[in-house]
């Protein structure tokens, strides 16, 4: 697969990860206790159901075309048996840490939106007296 057909995966991985992983908005007083409810809150909700389901689509879907792909070359080449199984072990967890930092990298943007919300409303409070 070329660069370009990877990027483009992944963009669109990016892009429906985040739609199934944005919760909605909830409030909390400083940053360690507003990271750890937005890592709570976009793992406990009902779309990230649908994130998790994407994820184990593409895993199995990296295992299957990869058995498939062993398959048919060992039937149709006449050249020695292959085994790739530790390439579609490599892709997969390449797949888990993408989303696992993807995932961290959303909290923490999360977070900091909240954090710059809050720090907004008390500057305009100050003002306010």
């Amino acid at each position: 697969m070329g660069f370009s057909e990877l990027t483009v995966l992944a963009l669109i991985y990016s892009g429906m990860m985040i739609f199934f992983l944005v919760p909605f908005k909830r409030q909390q007083s400083n940053f360690q206790s507003i990271f750890k409810e937005s890592l709570l809150h976009i793992t406990f909700h009902k779309k990230a159901l649908l994130a998790l389901l994407l994820l184990t689509f593409l895993l199995i879907a990296i295992w299957f075309g990869y058995k498939q792909e062993i398959y048919h070359f060992n039937a149709h080449s006449g050249y020695p048996p292959i085994n790739t199984d530790s390439e579609a072990t490599f892709y997969m967890c390449v797949l888990i840490g993408y989303t696992v930092i993807l995932y961290l990298l959303l909290a923490l943007w999360i977070s900091l939106n909240i954090l710059k919300r809050k720090i907004n409303k008390l500057i305009k409070y100050s003002n306010n007296l």
